[in-house]
């Protein structure tokens, strides 16, 4: 159980894992989930997302509108999903310190007026904060860059916590879509998906941050559970954002289509 906190000197920092954009529509265990998530915590000032689903190269995008609109970037999902808005505020003050911080810390950034919120952002905030109340601003990730490049980039925007700002990574503990609906599926595929998914949840309880930033090489059918980085390196993100020897907890787990696990971490 997670408790509850009112004021705490660095607001808590989060990692979900955010599946199916039909989460939107069903009554899954993962949405009761997320859709409790809120009552353990204070409410944020404002919350900064990184997306799985907001990967570009070069410099990083830091969305910056005052009403960003609901991106729908999925296909061949029901029409009702489509019709779905999620008409959360941005925060441009809030995009523009974020550039500031980013500067002081060697990083190239833009702001973006036009940038919506992508499904990675929108549908779990939606099961979340459905009163669509709190501030958001969304920073982009690069997934033709490093998990050290994206520690250091979580690291410097780690001071927001102090003023009551939710940092939210939104991913996948592991991301393999091309096995989900392969025509001859690994046969040690559940086993490869529990094994690399354990290793993440030791290394996150001992702070083990070096094993993490290599996870490439060190955790267990990494390439399996994640061919490509981009649904693991918002986890990399927050865990930069971590304040060290503070304890980090798995808040919940479970998993969809047998291997798409959807493991959810709290960084307090």
């Amino acid at each position: 159980m997670i408790s509850k906190q009112t004021q705490p000197p660095y607001y808590p920092a989060l990692f979900i894992s955010h599946g199916s954009p039909m989460m939107a529509l069903e009554q899954s265990a993962t949405a009761v989930f997320l859709k409790a998530l809120a009552t353990a915590l204070a409410t944020p000032k404002a919350i900064v997302i990184f997306s799985a689903h907001f990967d570009l190269p070069g410099e990083v995008v830091i969305t910056s509108a005052t009403a960003p609109g609901t991106v729908h970037d999925f296909y061949g999902f029901p029409e009702k999903l489509y019709q779905m808005k999620y008409p959360a505020p941005g925060e441009p003050a809030l995009a523009n310190q974020i550039a500031a911080l980013l500067a002081d810390n060697g990083f190239s950034s833009r702001l973006d007026e036009r940038q919506g919120w992508d499904h990675g952002a929108w549908i779990p905030m939606k099961l979340i904060y459905p009163e669509a109340n709190i501030p958001i601003v969304e920073v982009s990730i690069n997934s033709q860059l490093s998990a050290n490049t994206h520690f250091k980039l979580g690291r410097a925007l780690r001071s927001l916590r102090k003023q009551g700002i939710l940092i939210l990574g939104s991913g996948g503990i592991s991301h393999n879509l091309h096995e989900i609906f392969s025509a001859s599926p690994d046969p040690q595929r559940v086993q490869k998906v529990e094994k690399f998914t354990a290793w993440v949840k030791e290394k996150l309880h001992n702070n083990e941050i070096n094993s993490l930033l290599n996870y490439q090489k060190d955790g267990p059918y990494a390439s399996f559970n994640h061919p490509t980085q981009e649904h693991f390196l918002p986890l990399i993100c927050v865990l930069g954002a971590h304040i060290e020897g503070q304890p980090i907890s798995c808040i919940y787990q479970g998993s969809e289509y047998e291997i798409l696990a959807l493991d959810a971490y709290r960084f307090s």
